[in-house]
């Protein structure tokens, strides 16, 4: 039983940490920034807009405010591998490509 919760905590670890958002700057005339990435696993790009906005109701939210998107600018990180092995009994080769994702985005707190 102590295993099982024990390897539950880490995968939930280890998934948790595959978004990262950047601390929310202030722009010029009354706007912020915060820029967000996002691993395959968490979304990739729609994960990180995801994280972004979440930061940003945050922020907001401290002010008592909500966020409102003045700009977006996302893009996929495309990741790409393969192997392959072969022993007495045969063999074989494989890969995948798998899409990270960033999000820079740009906001106002209206209230």
């Amino acid at each position: 039983m102590r295993v099982v919760a024990i390897s539950s905590i880490f995968a939930f670890l280890t998934v948790a940490a595959c978004a990262t958002a950047s601390p929310v700057m202030e722009a010029a005339d009354g706007t912020y920034f915060v820029s967000a990435r996002a691993a395959p696993v968490r979304g990739g790009a729609t994960g990180a807009q995801t994280v972004a906005f979440d930061e940003a109701r945050k922020f907001c939210a401290q002010k008592g405010m909500h966020p409102l998107l003045v700009g977006n600018q996302e893009r996929d990180i495309y990741q790409s591998s393969s192997g392959g092995g072969f022993n007495q009994y045969g063999g074989g080769f494989g890969g995948s490509t798998m899409a990270a994702g960033s999000v820079n985005m740009r906001f106002k707190c209206a209230p």
